[in-house]
């Protein structure tokens, strides 16, 4: 099967209850939404179930306001044994005109009905011209597993928990392990509160990075999400977090990564008032990602329903 066959699509509306007090969609939604899709390709493709396992990159690139459509676009672009590596990106609908608003690439497993494992069976071929594309996320891919190996942000003495909660069966898809998505969804809020509690202002989410899920959550776990402010600029503060699970299989870090979100209480990016944080390690998160982001907003309109990244390559 070749990359492009491997596409699934689907539109969001955005309505009041999707938006933040600024009128524009929630950060949580978006990343939901997003998990969705890829989710989708990724349970068609394989023809069974598949659970996040990491995600990176996620930028924010164009608003997404109330009463707007969101089309959803999602590609396999990459299979080993047992995961996928999928491409999602999402638009602002109006009328015919497209305008690229979130890119996101993660990697999904194969799960039997126990959370294990499974062979995925099929393989993706490259389309011609896409083979720049293809090319890039085999290099993505290799540094994913260097991430994915390693032990992640350490929520030393200055960090705190911040929340606890039961996994329930509504934030699960089968009923036995938690969905992705909901986590992302309430990791979400997590960080925003501990980005208001370092500096209190009007911030939306503007990247995600290097989320790894690292074990399985199940229903009946009690989580616990400890967050800590890793950087300050200018304009934005990165947030870094590590979830744990605890119950009746014992207490397991089960997630790690970064949130990024941008002060806009003028009503665009303004100055956060308080000290400059950061280490190199952040400071180098921070350069790529503002380098990325100003890149994909450059991005011309790719013809039919090729992806917008595909334009990176051509």
């Amino acid at each position: 099967m070749r990359v492009s066959e491997t596409l699934v699509e689907n539109l969001r509306l955005v309505s009041q209850r999707h938006v933040n007090p600024l009128g524009t969609l929630y950060g949580g939604y978006m990343l939901l939404w997003l998990v969705d899709s890829g989710s989708v390709a990724a349970m068609n493709f394989a023809e069974g179930d598949a659970a996040l396992g990491f995600l990176d990159r996620i930028h924010f690139v164009h608003p997404v306001r109330l009463g707007d459509l969101v089309l959803f676009r999602a590609w396999v672009v990459g299979v080993r044994k047992s995961s996928m590596t999928v491409l999602v990106e999402s638009y602002v609908k109006r009328g015919s005109e497209l305008a690229l608003a979130t890119v996101g690439r993660m990697i999904y497993v194969k799960i039997d009905q126990h959370g294990m494992p499974q062979p995925v069976g099929k393989v993706v071929e490259c389309d011609r011209g896409w083979e720049g594309l293809c090319g890039y996320f085999q290099q993505w891919r290799a540094w994913a597993d260097s991430v994915i190996e390693a032990e992640g942000p350490s929520a030393d003495a200055t960090w705190h928990s911040v929340s606890r909660f039961l996994a329930m069966p509504e934030d699960s898809l089968d009923g036995v392990l938690m969905y992705g998505g909901r986590l992302l969804f309430r990791l979400d809020e997590f960080a925003f509160v501990e980005a208001f509690s370092y500096y209190p202002t009007v911030y939306v989410t503007a990247s995600v990075n290097r989320i790894v899920f690292r074990r399985p959550i199940y229903v009946g776990d009690i989580v616990e999400v400890k967050t800590g402010v890793t950087y300050v600029g200018t304009t934005s503060i990165e947030v870094g977090f590590v979830v744990e699970a605890y119950g009746f299989r014992g207490r397991r870090r089960v997630a790690d990564g970064y949130f990024t979100f941008v002060n806009m209480a003028g009503g665009r990016p303004s100055e956060i008032k308080a000290p400059r944080l950061g280490d190199e390690a952040a400071r180098m998160r921070k350069e790529e990602g503002l380098k990325e982001a100003k890149m994909l907003r450059g991005l011309k309109p790719p013809e039919g329903r090729q992806p917008w990244l595909l334009s990176l390559f051509l």
